[in-house]
């Protein structure tokens, strides 16, 4: 190709990257212009963590302890949390976390999931019009519209370039192709959420061995072909593995303390499975939110819609038998089988037998890769329909499949009006009934209802598509804007019902904005009873008070997966509980207790107890206590002042942890698991500073290795800039 034709190759590509961007913006524009907030666990979790995640960075710290969240936590060994993506690190720069700061991240993935797609496809069907369609039916489809869990957004938007650029290693044998997948590795594994990253790499050493075995049977046997070949994926892994490290060091370092932390049960593991009649969202994606529709699995886990026109392009160009369909048959399969849980033995298989495939629940949420296989599936037929046909062939070719789907949609939807009626959306309303939201209406939404209103569009859609399709000469110019249109007005079903929620974005940015900067140590009087309570009275629209306000607090209602052990001690333990809720954070206990004897002991005094068996202190001096003053504190430091004019033990309401460090005075301290949960060290007499560190080594170690390899990619990069300038032929 001469230099005009790649710049033009290249125009047109940067021409559909900001369609696509485009698209994204206006889909999804109850974010892009801050109209209703993301809701659920959005809010509940993913954005307090990434707030705690960016008020550290912010203030000079590395992100590896929150004081405030369920009274001390460790965020980086957490997966779910954000601390090793870069995105969060990126959005942190540029503020403190915030709701519209938090929909500018979603969007910009949803946004790289179409990117993503679009260079996937463009380059296995060399055809870009046919690669943004389907990149915008990937960008609009119903997984992406499970907004409420962001780290699956993320994962779904790196998951195509793994793939582009590992099939691509695969076919060039390239050095460079073998560093871009192992960096796409890493922003899937630090996008997280491990399943995706877990069934992703399943997916490449399915690949792997294919090759492996295919070369065998060609006899590629020289032995300088198998040498680079194993030599390209040993780089691929040292990639991934340098960049990855510390989050790989801190995940493994804490797993011990997790509830999750040996793997789930399988009862968990089916939870959230995906059902058959959810499958009617391939063709009515708003059956999902139907009020009525008989399913335990969650909302958001549901929808597999792709648009009523690539099922058109599939049954019009169905699949060849070649080694690349039958691989995606194959992907598509295994999908819908892994989705539906315990409905198929697929799952329990997967659990006994594939190691990892016991760490995480929600099975519907491998639908994805249905997704992915359906549309990769459909490129070919559409770059061939484009590319190949003339007018009148493309009305007669898809005329057949056309009238088939337009009789399935038409007789689900008689179905559904003989069971229900004339649907909601159009019976007469009063002048009260106007006042009403849509949102509220699709919220409440029948399953009947939403047949039928999803049954019309359909078919309006097929129907323009027959009859505009015929009298415009830019059939191929039509056929894009209703694949697109109907994307478009379908997803806003089910914005409302798997997205956002009702609540302002005002209302939570406010609550932030209210929040003290930095780590105020005061206000730090007692723990529980004050910010176990909700922000608002209702708690799904901000979840809880001490995320923000700066206060060191807990909650029964538990919301992270990295919840340690324990804490379900502590909080199982009733009256240790109540009682620690009275004290300060940090308070001198006269007397230490054994567990044993606890209970008896805290009811019958009024003492400062603090409970151990590892350590004891006689004193029993009540009617004086001793003052502890928090005098300076940070995300991963506590500085303590004391005068003690007898012995005692310092409690230190933060969850135990071997990576606690403590000095008293500059001396070394020994630090005690108290309380069940937390830690203490104790005082003779005398004038006392100490300092509690929060201090992983190993991480730390690991951060360097990882600052090491980002160099050196960065330097082949330049060397790799700078060969192809002088020869833009090479490479």
């Amino acid at each position: 190709m001469n230099i005009t034709g790649i710049f033009q190759q290249k125009h047109d590509q940067y021409r559909n990257y900001l369609f696509l961007l485009i698209i994204c913006l206006l889909t999804y524009w109850p974010l892009t212009f801050n109209i209703f907030s993301v809701k659920n666990d959005a809010i509940h979790y993913f954005l307090p963590y990434r707030f705690n995640i960016s008020e550290a960075i912010r203030n000079g710290e590395w992100p590896f302890w929150s004081p405030y969240i369920y009274l001390g936590n460790p965020i980086y060994g957490d997966m779910q949390s954000g601390v090793w993506n870069p995105f969060v690190w990126l959005f942190s720069c540029i503020s403190r976390y915030n709701i519209t700061l938090f929909h500018w991240e979603n969007l910009l993935y949803i946004f790289l999931a179409g990117a993503g797609m679009y260079k996937l496809v463009n380059r296995l069907t060399v055809h870009t019009h046919a690669a943004f369609l389907i990149a915008v039916s990937y960008m609009l489809s119903g997984f992406m519209l499970s907004g409420q869990l962001i780290n699956w957004l993320a994962s779904a938007a790196f998951i195509p370039f793994v793939v582009h650029y590992y099939t691509l290693l695969l076919k060039t044998a390239r050095n460079g192709s073998a560093i871009k997948t192992g960096i796409a590795l890493f922003f899937l594994f630090t996008a997280g959420y491990p399943s995706f990253f877990i069934t992703t790499c399943y997916i490449l050493l399915f690949l792997f061995i294919i090759t492996i075995v295919r070369k065998l049977i060609l006899k590629e046997s020289e032995t300088a072909k198998w040498s680079l070949f194993y030599l390209q994926h040993l780089l691929l892994i040292l990639v991934f593995v340098g960049l990855s490290l510390p989050a790989i060091v801190s995940y493994i370092d804490l797993l011990p303390y997790y509830q999750r932390g040996s793997g789930v049960s399988y009862t968990e593991a089916v939870i959230n499975s995906f059902e058959w009649q959810h499958f009617l969202s391939v063709l009515f994606p708003s059956s999902i939110s139907a009020t009525d529709i008989s399913s335990s699995t969650d909302i958001s886990f549901r929808n597999v819609y792709t648009g009523i026109f690539p099922l058109l392009i599939l049954f019009t160009f169905p699949p060849r038998p070649n080694r690349k369909n039958i691989l995606l048959i194959g992907l598509a399969l295994f999908a819908v089988l892994f989705s539906l849980g315990d409905l198929t033995p697929l799952r329990k298989l997967c659990y006994d037998y594939l190691p990892l495939m016991n760490t995480f629940r929600h099975p519907s949420q491998v639908r994805l890769f249905f997704i992915f296989a359906v549309l990769l599936l459909a490129a070919p037929g559409l770059s061939e329909l484009i590319k190949n046909y003339s007018n009148t062939q493309i009305i007669s070719t898809l005329n057949f499949p056309a009238i088939i789907i337009t009789g399935i949609i038409l007789l689900i939807t008689i179905i559904a009006i003989v069971q229900s009626g004339i649907p909601v959306f159009f019976k007469p309303i009063n002048n009260n009934a106007i006042t009403t939201s849509i949102k509220d209406i699709i919220d409440n939404i029948s399953l009947s209802d939403a047949v039928i209103i999803n049954g019309i569009i359909q078919l309006a859609f097929i129907a323009s598509f027959a009859l505009w399709i015929r009298k415009t000469r830019r059939k191929i110019g039509v056929f894009s804007l209703l694949w697109i249109v109907n994307l478009f007005i379908m997803s806003q079903f089910s914005l409302p019902a798997t997205f956002v929620g009702k609540t302002a974005p005002k209302e939570i940015n406010a609550l932030i904005n209210n929040s003290p900067a930095g780590y105020p140590p005061e206000g730090l009087e007692n723990t529980i009873s004050e910010n176990s309570k909700s922000a608002t009275d209702d708690f799904n629209k901000i979840a809880l008070l001490y995320f923000y306000n700066k206060k060191i607090g807990i909650s029964k209602t538990v919301n992270s997966p990295a919840f340690l052990h324990q804490q379900e001690q502590f909080i199982n333990n009733e009256l240790l509980y109540n009682y620690i809720a009275s004290f300060p954070v940090v308070y001198i206990a006269d007397q230490t207790l054994s567990l044993k004897d606890s209970n008896k002991l805290i009811t019958k005094n009024s003492c400062n107890y603090a409970i151990t068996d590892t350590v004891l202190v006689t004193n029993r001096t009540c009617d004086k206590p001793i003052k502890a003053q928090i005098i300076k504190l940070s995300a991963n430091k506590f500085e303590i002042e004391t005068e003690m004019n007898r012995q005692g033990f310092l409690v230190l309401t933060q969850n135990y942890n071997h990576n606690w460090k403590v000095t008293v005075n500059k001396r070394p301290a020994v630090i005690y698991k108290t309380n069940l949960s937390f830690i203490g060290t104790l005082l003779a007499t005398g004038k006392h500073k100490i300092i509690f560190e929060f201090f992983p080594a190993n991480t730390e170690k690991a951060i360097w290795i990882m600052c090491s390899t980002i160099l050196t990619l960065l330097l082949l990069g330049t060397v790799s800039l700078v060969r192809q300038s002088k020869n833009p032929n090479a490479g």
